[in-house]
């Protein structure tokens, strides 16, 4: 009898325990759903609320006051480019300041209301000539001498109703080039309006020296050999002058024009159609004192050639300041080189006891006497010797 009343409370007491553990688990139960259920009903109202957000971009003409739409961007969206129009004027594109100075970048998400500025210029008919002037052994440019030759084929064609010129021509690794006007070099553009070098990630053309320290008058140096169309697009309402230049005046202002809009475009279109024709190259002194800094091609300035060596011997003052420049010969049209041998192309120790360096890299005679510079163009080695 004692037992049994033993296992009863035992049953007893788990019962009890069961009942309070059921409950438990039930409250918590529909508490933890109630919760999750108002978090996803917060959130939702949050991201409502989020998509409901929007900004006004505010397009402007170029005078800064006159709104010529309005857009209303979801935040983090983009705003629509489009192109306005206006009787008698091009339309540069959107900029993100009144002063025109900063291109909008469309690209960028809208997060507060914005102003777009219009640039407009005025359309005005290019009705210059544009020739493509330098040196090198593609048969235009063996023949141009850096722009002291201009025939008809040197010519860009323009098109009907636009400022746009365009030239299709063979071009050889090394040629550099530039357009321009006339033999003057008038309204020159460079390498500096040039869109880009580059194609699929290979370099077919670069930014060469020139000289100006403007990259707009550089000269455009071509990398890989091919046939190569041009394409040079002009604002002219756009013409800006450098008055400031210590050289400018009205008779030689053409010299110093350039514009911020102009740029200058190309098309690989393959292997060049033409032969490359044989190169023959002279070196000959250039310098400060020796030569007044002119080109002299006299036999005195020339180097001779001996089994593919350049040797020239030659009386030089003290502080005389020189390089060596080159005259390329091409089925026999002779014309100024771009190559230059200059002071870096100097490693031999013993040649440095005699010249000295500048920053443009010009060596400099360390005393009087008769010095003889030998070249080897295929390791590009110049070395030095001296005598009193």
């Amino acid at each position: 009898m004692k037992k049994r009343r033993v296992n009863l409370l035992i049953a007893a007491v788990v019962l009890s325990l069961s009942v309070l553990y059921g409950c438990s688990g039930k409250d918590e139960t529909q508490g933890g759903a109630d919760d999750v259920s108002a978090k996803e009903q917060e959130a939702a109202d949050s991201e409502e609320e989020k998509e409901t957000q929007a900004f006004t971009v505010t397009f402007y003409d170029t005078d800064g006051t006159t709104v010529l739409s309005t857009e209303e961007v979801q935040e983090g969206a983009v705003a629509t480019e489009y192109t306005p129009e206006k009787e008698e004027m091009v339309f540069m594109g959107w900029f993100a300041t009144p002063s025109l100075g900063h291109v909008f970048d469309f690209s960028q998400p809208i997060t507060a209301d914005t102003e777009v500025f219009a640039g407009f210029m005025e359309d005005v008919e290019d009705t210059r000539k544009f020739a493509i002037l330098g040196s090198g052994t593609s048969p235009l440019l063996s023949v141009s001498s850096w722009g002291k030759v201009i025939e008809d084929e040197h010519y860009l064609t323009k098109s009907e109703n636009e400022n746009v010129y365009s030239i299709t021509l063979d071009l050889c690794s090394g040629d550099e080039f530039q357009f321009a006007i006339d033999s003057a070099w008038s309204n020159q553009r460079g390498g500096g309006y040039m869109t880009t070098t580059d194609l699929d990630g290979t370099s077919y053309f670069a930014v060469s020296g020139g000289l100006s320290e403007n990259s707009q008058k550089s000269n455009i140096k071509c990398v890989v050999s091919g046939n190569y169309t041009f394409t040079l697009t002009t604002y002219p309402g756009a013409d800006v002058y450098d008055t400031e230049d210590s050289y400018y005046s009205e008779e030689t202002k053409e010299n110093y024009n350039s514009n911020p809009y102009d740029k200058i475009e190309w098309t690989y279109n393959g292997e060049m159609e033409s032969e490359q024709a044989e190169l023959d190259t002279a070196y000959y002194i250039k310098g400060a004192i020796i030569t007044g800094w002119e080109d002299k091609y006299d036999e005195q300035y020339a180097f001779t050639e001996t089994d593919g060596i350049h040797t020239l011997t030659i009386d030089l003052e003290e502080g005389d300041e020189f390089l060596f420049t080159t005259l390329v010969t091409v089925d026999g049209n002779a014309s100024v080189g771009n190559e230059y041998v200059r002071y870096s192309n100097i490693t031999d120790k013993d040649s440095l006891n005699y010249v000295d360096g500048t920053e443009s890299q010009n060596m400099v005679a360390k005393q009087a006497g008769t010095y003889t510079f030998t070249y080897d163009p295929d390791s590009t080695e110049l070395t030095v010797t001296f005598a009193e």
